[in-house]
């Protein structure tokens, strides 16, 4: 069969070869769909680059006139420069650069890197960072972790000393627990990158020195920083080959307790030892304090959830929930039933950005499903003609479905762009529809 102008009508003369291509596409598509990550927004990459240096022991005047001011008058003639600010603080320099809208970053971030090697800094700053800001490396999901009596260490004047050392361990329990069991326990989730813990006291070993001891033996603190230094090592000591097999040699001398610390021997004389523990005492304590975090009125340890850059945000969160469980439902098998019946800590989700997300997504998805449907319908109403209104309902899923797997071969996400986009594409479809059946239809009448 030809044509009018002699060519074969293909999609006619084979009609069941047709059917297979698009069931077939159809079915590429209903995978592809469900290997398409999930996000909010399209991955976009902001146009802005921050350098920060440190100067300890700055004044903010001395940091913007000898590092701020040195700065921008070395990266204002970068390329594509839109506009540069500063913000100088205590001991720290933020040098913000905006660029143009559709500048390659990579060449961005070259260029902004050759300038700062000419940039003079004062003695005493250190390096440079260039810092690029990526909206999807914000966290997915935040935990609270908290002590299930937490508010019994809260507002209580009498003995404050008492309750300041209480509540300090605490602390300091909270983020070991965080440490050692619910960040170990959430980074072999499949589509974590990441778990950090923020808040609470972290753990340090502090060296409480009596300064006349040291005036009575006649030492000075820098003899013991270097003993201690020297005592406590873990350093490279080389190479052995033997045979096809080469071994690598590590010096291994670090303390594993305070009694060793303590008993580090700080000098020696004509058979006579001074240890570290006839200067002063060595306790466990804490680093000091950069942030609180609070739950419920109590003091807590928060912990941040980092998803891979290609996995699916919303898949994430629920195989994270699943993993955290509640402390009223099974006890063993959750996380959190587990910490609250061995730790005595409650640990619970205080922020998901995976469920606004989701929401979001849905409500894309049934605002597409609900104007199809209602197309249809109109088309019903005036068309009063079953099958042509069938074949246009039809139509429109077959395209959609079909959609999904050049999405998944471009790495184009679920966002609300792309679903949007879907969902002004079903108006077109119905449009393209009505004007082929009318082209169909007069081509019949015409024979």
């Amino acid at each position: 069969m030809l044509k009018p102008n002699g060519s074969p009508n293909f999609t006619t003369d084979r009609p069941v070869a047709v059917l297979m291509v698009f069931l077939a596409a159809v079915v590429f598509g209903y995978f592809s769909l469900g290997q398409l990550p999930v996000t909010l927004m399209p991955e976009m990459s902001y146009p802005t680059l921050t350098v920060r240096t440190e100067y300890p022991g700055a004044a903010p005047e001395e940091v913007e006139n000898d590092v701020s001011r040195r700065i921008e008058e070395q990266l204002g003639v970068v390329s594509g420069l839109n506009e540069i600010s500063s913000i100088s603080r205590a001991g720290v320099s933020d040098v913000v650069l905006e660029f143009v809208w559709g500048t390659s970053m990579v060449d961005a971030i070259q260029n902004t890197l050759e300038k700062l090697d000419t940039v003079n800094l004062p003695q005493g700053a250190e390096r440079p960072l260039l810092l690029h800001y990526d909206p999807s490396l914000d966290p997915v999901m935040e935990l609270s972790l908290s002590a299930k009596d937490s508010g019994d260490l809260l507002g209580e004047e009498l003995d404050s000393e008492v309750t300041e050392a209480a509540s300090n361990a605490g602390s300091r329990r909270l983020r070991r627990v965080a440490e050692l069991q619910v960040k170990r326990a959430l980074e072999p989730i499949p589509g974590i990158a990441a778990a950090r813990v923020r808040g609470g006291l972290e753990e340090e070993v502090h060296v409480l020195i009596d300064s006349e001891k040291l005036q009575r033996v006649n030492i000075s603190i820098n003899q013991v920083l270097n003993r201690l230094q020297a005592e406590n090592i873990n350093s490279a000591g080389g190479r052995i080959r033997e045979g096809n097999a080469e071994y690598m040699i590590r010096t291994i001398n670090e303390y594993q307790t305070l009694d060793e610390i303590a008993n580090t021997i700080v000098f020696r004389e004509e058979g006579r030892e001074i240890r570290l523990k006839d200067l002063g005492q060595v306790i466990y304590a804490q680093r000091d304090r950069e942030m609180l975090t609070r739950t419920n009125g109590g003091e807590s340890v928060q912990i941040d959830i980092y998803k891979e850059a290609d996995s699916n945000m919303i898949k994430v969160g629920e195989r994270i929930k699943a993993a955290v469980g509640s402390i009223h439902g099974s006890r063993r098998s959750t996380i959190a039933g587990k910490l609250y019946q061995e730790e005595n800590v409650i640990l619970e989700i205080v922020a998901d950005r995976s469920v606004f997300i989701d929401n979001s997504i849905n409500e894309v998805k049934s605002t597409a499903v609900t104007g199809g449907i209602l197309a249809i319908v109109v088309l019903l109403c005036f068309l009063r003609d079953i099958r042509t209104t069938s074949i246009i309902a039809v139509s429109i899923p077959i395209s959609i479905f079909v959609t999904f797997a050049p999405l998944n071969i471009l790495d184009v996400s679920l966002n609300i762009m792309s679903l949007g986009g879907l969902a002004m594409g079903i108006g077109m479809l119905v449009d393209s529809s009505i004007v082929v059946l009318e082209s169909i239809y007069r081509c019949r009448e015409e024979g």
